[in-house]
Parts: structure tokens; C-alpha cells; sequence
């Protein structure tokens, strides 16, 4: 019998460990996300050659948002009836081949919202079944971590992206930049097909299905699905024009355009690995302590950075850094806690749908956050809105917006404590 047909079986069963499996989403994720920040960090000059207002750029990501908002909870949904890892392998490939696209052809205004909201309609199958994989391969005593580290690997590749584009943008132009970020998705599709391929494919049970009963009288599952809400608001809101603002912060106190450009994406770039590591501490902390106590201490940390981080326009860039890093750190740590925490106080035969619920009501509240953010901005700068690459002096009122809605998580985890069933959460700890 031959050695290679011997060693096989062990072959598969190694590969269907959960940590490899863990490993190749995490690793597909990171891949993926290397194309995604390279719209948002050249947002200042790119509004220059599309002649776009603050609104206007705000609108593509907002597109974007919404596309990944349908594709999300159809897909969602889709998870409780076919395979959850077919789903997500296949929204892989069709991602790469979107953000390949938006590489190409994206040379206006109206050209770059229809392929950015291509993107966004193909990333959906990857981030819910995503977690719906690593719930089936891991017990609840070790989701968080785990979910933490599927988190974190979306944080290491938006750093990558922003440091890329950033440093390519500035020598050799943005199209540049669009082209090489994009190839590194295919990558990202690549790597699930042939980490994955032990993965035994879980199909649902069929059962009666009791939609009413299961979600919209579950209280804990709907103040989980607000609180992630008013998490999701800030987060996208910040993550959409943190690059840009953080460029304005460099021109404000006398940098080149060029300098201004690369060293904001870099710093932009630092506020995402401060992501990996919060997710991944907020991860195994939740385990440990409970859910609803490290989202509500992470939360307000991050409520407190809102409301002070866009006043320090023309402040020295080591108080920028500072208050920055601790910005990056807390407004995506809680992320993978209500990921796990939803898990648990949801039936598995329901949980696709509960997470397409969830990325319904939350991210398609927070797809209007860069819209908003932006439209905020032309009206405390009036006559500046087509200023750009130049000093706007006001960014304060609409960072603090997100955390004036922001304020809804911890509150709605007070409430989610008090109730009898949030022991189903992390082994009892809440």
C-alpha cells in the first residue's frame, strides 16, 4: 500500500483540528481585508480628482456597508439550510474578484460606488459564516478567544492595507495602490480552499422552525443585537475617516501633502494592530470575567475617545498618537464578545439567522455612519466641504456623534445583566 495513501487519513484529521481550521479562516480574512482600506486611506486625494464633497466620499463606503449588509443577511440566513462552509468559500473567490475589479475600473465617483458596493455584496458570506464555523468547532469555554483571534485577523489585514496603499499611493499614485491591494484577496481566496478542504461539512437539521419564538421575543438575543448596534455605529464611523482625518492632523501642523499622506496611513495603520490585540485580550478576558462586563468597560472607553479624539485638530501629533492608540484599542475590542455572547443565548438551529438578524438591524445602521459623519462635517465647515488636502478645523462634532449613539451598548448590557438568562453566557460568568 502506498506510504502517501497510508498517511492520508492522518493527513485530514490534522487538518480538521480546530486550531488549523481556526487558522485558515483567520489567515483567509486577513488576505481578504488587504484590499479594503485602500479607498478610504487616499479619501483626500482622491476627492480632489473625482471632485467629491465630505458627503459624497462618505456615500461610497456607506454603499459598501449596505451592499455588505444584504449579502450578509441573505447569506446569514442560507447557513441554517445549506452548508456554511461552501457559503464562505464561494464568497472568497466572488470578494477577490470584486475588489479586482474596483481596482480597474473605479475612476469616478459613480464608477467607484457601483464596484465598492460590488465589494461589499461579496464580503458578506465571509464574515458571518466565518463565525458560524469557528461557534461549530469550538465549545463556548474557548469561543471568545477564538472569535478574538477571527476578529483580530480583520485587524491585521486593514493595518496591511492602509500601510500598503499609503506607501505605494505616495510612489507610484493611487491607481497603483488600488491594483496591488487587490491582488493580495486572491490570495485570501486561495488559502480556505486548501486549509479547509478536511473541514467536514456540518448541514442542518431540519426541524420546526420557530422564527418568533427563537429571535423576536429573545430578549437577551435582541438587546445583544442593539448593543452591537451602537458598537457597529462607532466603529465604522471611526474606521471610515480616522485616515483621513489623521492626514488633516499632519497638514495642520505644516507637513508636505505627500508626507501628510504616507504617515497618516501608517498611523492609521498602527490604530488597526492595536485592534488585533484588543480583540484577542477582550476575547479571553470575556471568557474569563463574563461578556457583558468587558463590552460595557471597553465601550466606554472608547465613548470617552469619541467625544474627545476629533478636538485635537492642530494639536502636537504625540497627543494625536496617544489618545489614537487608545481609540484603536478599545472601538472594536468588544466586537468578538458580542459575537460569542450571541451564540449562547441563541439555539444553534437559529444562529445564522440570528447573526443575519443582527447584521441587519446593526450594520445596516452603521452603512449611515460615514454618510453622516461626512455630512456633519460640511456643515461645521461652511465654504470648506471642496477644501481638500487643506486644513478643516472642525472634526469634533462629528466624532463625537458616534459616541453620543454609542452610549446605547453599555446601557443595553446593564439590562442584559439583570435578566435571569445571561448566565447561558460564558459558563455562568454574564
Amino acid at each position: 500500500m502506498p506510504i502517501a495513501y497510508r498517511l492520508s487519513p492522518l493527513f485530514f484529521k490534522y487538518m480538521n483540528s480546530p486550531y488549523i481550521i481556526l487558522w485558515g479562516i483567520c489567515s483567509a480574512r486577513a488576505l481578504l481585508y488587504l484590499s479594503l482600506q485602500n479607498y478610504p486611506a487616499l479619501i483626500p486625494v482622491l476627492q480632489k480628482e473625482w471632485q467629491m464633497s465630505n458627503a459624497a466620499a462618505g456615500s461610497i463606503l456607506s454603499v459598501f456597508h449596505m451592499g455588505f449588509v444584504v449579502s450578509l443577511v441573505g447569506l446569514s440566513v442560507l447557513t441554517d439550510w445549506v452548508s456554511t462552509k461552501k457559503v464562505f468559500l464561494y464568497s472568497c473567490i466572488a470578494f477577490a474578484i470584486s475588489g479586482l475589479l474596483f481596482a480597474l475600473f473605479a475612476r469616478s465617483y459613480h464608477t467607484a460606488l457601483l464596484f465598492r458596493g460590488l465589494m461589499g455584496l461579496a464580503l458578506g458570506g465571509t464574515y458571518t459564516p466565518g463565525l458560524k464555523l469557528i461557534s461549530e468547532a469550538f465549545s463556548s469555554t474557548l469561543r471568545g478567544r477564538a472569535m478574538g483571534f477571527f476578529i483580530g485577523a480583520g485587524s491585521i489585514g486593514h493595518a496591511g492595507s492602509l500601510a500598503v496603499t499609503g506607501w505605494i499611493a505616495a510612489h507610484y499614485g493611487w491607481p497603483a495602490a488600488f491594483f496591488v491591494t487587490s491582488l493580495g484577496s486572491f490570495l485570501g481566496a486561495v488559502v480556505p480552499f486548501i486549509v479547509l478542504r478536511g473541514m467536514e461539512e456540518k448541514k442542518p437539521e431540519p426541524e420546526e422552525r420557530k422564527f418568533k419564538k427563537e429571535l423576536l421575543t429573545n430578549r437577551p438575543a435582541l438587546l445583544m443585537i442593539a448593543g452591537y448596534s451602537a458598537h457597529a455605529w462607532e466603529l465604522e464611523g471611526m474606521r471610515a475617516w480616522t485616515p483621513a482625518f489623521l492626514i488633516a492632523c499632519y497638514l495642520a501642523v505644516g507637513s508636505p501633502k505627500d508626507h501628510a499622506i504616507q504617515a497618516g496611513s501608517s498611523f492609521s495603520s498602527a490604530l488597526y494592530i492595536m485592534g488585533v490585540f484588543s480583540t484577542l485580550i477582550a476575547g479571553y478576558l470575556s471568557d474569563r470575567l463574563g461578556r457583558t462586563t468587558v463590552i460595557i468597560a471597553m465601550m466606554a472607553i472608547s465613548i470617552v475617545c469619541s467625544f474627545s479624539f476629533g478636538w485635537l485638530i492642530g494639536s502636537p501629533m504625540a497627543w494625536v498618537m496617544i489618545l489614537g492608540l487608545s481609540y484603536g484599542f478599545s472601538v472594536i475590542a468588544e466586537s468578538p464578545v458580542f459575537s460569542s455572547g450571541l451564540t449562547e443565548v441563541v439555539s444553534p438551529h437559529y444562529l445564522g439567522t440570528a447573526l443575519g438578524l443582527r447584521s441587519l438591524i446593526g450594520l445596516g445602521i452603521a452603512a449611515l455612519a460615514p454618510t453622516i459623519f461626512g455630512l456633519i462635517l460640511d456643515l461645521t465647515n461652511p465654504g470648506q466641504g471642496e477644501k481638500v488636502l487643506g486644513y478643516l478645523p472642525n472634526w469634533g462634532w462629528a466624532f463625537s456623534m458616534l459616541g453620543l449613539v454609542a452610549l446605547v451598548g453599555p446601557w443595553t448590557m446593564f439590562k442584559l445583566r439583570a435578566l435571569p438568562e445571561s448566565v447561558k453566557m460564558a459558563g455562568g460568568k454574564k
